[in-house]
C-alpha cells in the first residue's frame, strides 16, 4: 500500500508527467498547488471521521468485485465535479490530487493483483501490466522507494498555504486539512528515517529517536531487496498510465 508520504511523491511525479501530456491540466494544478496536495491526502481523510476507506476510495480491498472501475465510480458520485475542464482552477488542481492517489492505488493494490478479474483484465492496456511489476514483493518495494523519495523544494509548501487553501464545496474540510497538514512536514525531509517518523494518524505512536528504534527499523528493512531503476521506471510508467487516463476522461 503506498504510504501517505508516497501518495505526495507521486502526485509530484504525476504533475511533471502532466506538464508533458496534459499542460492545460498541469497550468491549474501548478498555480494552485497546495489544493492538490489537500486532493492526494483527501481520500484517506476517513483516519479522521466515522467514514469507511470504501467510501472515499470506491473499493473493498476485500472484495474483488469491486476492483475494477474503481475510478470511474468516484467520477459518477462527484457529477459537480465534471467535467475538468469547466471547474475553477482550484477545483482542477483538488481533483487532480485526488485522482493520483485513488489512480496510484487501485493500479497498484488492485489492478496488478492476482485476484482481478480476468474478464475485466481483458483489453486493458499493456502499458498498465509492466513486467517488472508482476511481482507484488518488487512492487512493494518499488513504492517503498517512491514513498522515500527526495522532492525538489519547488514542490514544497508551508504549512500555513495548507490552512489557506480553497476546497470544493461539499466536501469535509477538517478533517482533510488535518491529515495533510500532518504529513506535509515529511515532504521536505531527505532523510528516511526523519521520514518515517512523521506519523500524522490518530492512535499511532511516533517511534523514538534512539540508536535502538533506528537499528530495528534498519534491520526490517534489510529483510526486503531495494528497488532498482528498472523497477522503478516499470512502477511510475505503469501508474502514470492509469492515471493519465482517468485525468483524461474527467477532462
Amino acid at each position: 500500500m503506498p504510504s501517505l508520504r508516497g501518495h505526495l511523491v507521486y502526485l509530484v511525479r504525476l504533475r511533471q508527467a502532466l506538464e508533458r501530456e496534459l499542460p492545460e491540466v498541469a497550468a491549474p494544478v501548478a498555480a494552485h498547488w497546495p489544493c492538490a496536495l489537500l486532493g492526494c491526502e483527501a481520500p484517506d481523510s476517513h483516519f479522521f471521521t466515522e467514514q469507511t476507506r470504501p467510501d472515499l476510495h470506491m473499493v473493498d480491498a476485500q472484495d474483488p468485485a469491486t476492483w475494477p472501475g474503481a475510478v470511474e465510480r468516484w467520477l459518477d458520485s462527484q457529477p459537480q465535479l465534471s467535467p475538468g475542464r469547466a471547474q475553477p482552477p482550484e477545483t482542477v488542481a483538488f481533483v487532480v490530487g485526488y485522482l493520483s492517489h485513488i489512480g496510484l492505488d487501485t493500479w497498484a493494490e488492485q489492478y496488478l493483483h492476482p485476484d482481478f478479474p480476468a474478464a475485466a483484465r481483458r483489453g486493458l492496456p499493456d502499458a498498465w501490466y509492466p513486467a517488472a511489476m508482476a511481482g507484488g514483493d518488487r512492487r512493494r518495494a518499488a513504492l517503498q522507494r517512491l514513498a522515500e523519495a527526495a522532492v525538489p523544494a519547488a514542490y514544497h509548501v508551508p504549512l500555513d498555504a495548507i490552512r489557506r487553501a480553497p476546497l470544493p464545496a461539499g466536501v469535509r474540510a477538517e478533517p482533510i486539512r488535518t491529515i495533510t497538514a500532518g504529513i506535509l512536514p515529511a515532504l521536505s525531509l531527505d532523510d528516511p528515517w526523519s521520514q518515517s517518523r512523521v506519523q500524522p494518524l490518530p492512535g499511532r505512536a511516533v517511534t523514538p529517536d534512539t540508536p535502538e528504534a533506528r537499528r530495528l527499523w534498519e534491520s526490517g528493512r534489510a529483510a526486503q531487496a531495494p528497488a532498482t531503476d528498472a523497477e522503478m521506471e516499470a512502477l511510475l510508467s505503469g501508474a502514470l498510465a492509469f492515471t493519465l487516463h482517468m485525468i483524461r476522461r474527467w477532462w
